[in-house]
């Protein structure tokens, strides 16, 4: 894969970075969100700024991220208390017989 990508971002062609591991449909559909997110972002809170719709959008993708990795180490701790539980009655069945 190349270094980078062209995609068009409110109709500027922009050069993205590749990222190692994705495809260009892949990194394709990330431009589409980031798409989606800005005219999201521009039709409810009317604002016609570039560069703040930018940083807006930067900043709900930034939530959505800290609040995923939130649930995650949640789920990760309930993972984890749910193994030693399963461990502690198998080793307590095993030591009944």
């Amino acid at each position: 894969m190349a270094n980078e990508f062209e995609a068009r971002v409110r109709g500027r062609l922009i050069k993205f970075p590749a990222v190692d591991g994705l495809t260009e449909l892949e990194l394709n559909g990330i431009v589409n969100l980031i798409e989606e997110k800005i005219k999201h972002i521009e039709e409810s809170l009317n604002v016609v700024d570039t560069s703040k719709l930018a940083i807006l959008a930067a900043y709900d993708f930034a939530v959505e991220l800290h609040n995923l990795k939130q649930r995650s180490e949640t789920n990760r701790e309930a993972d984890g208390r749910k193994v030693e539980e399963m461990v502690a009655k198998l080793a307590k069945t095993l030591g009944e017989k």
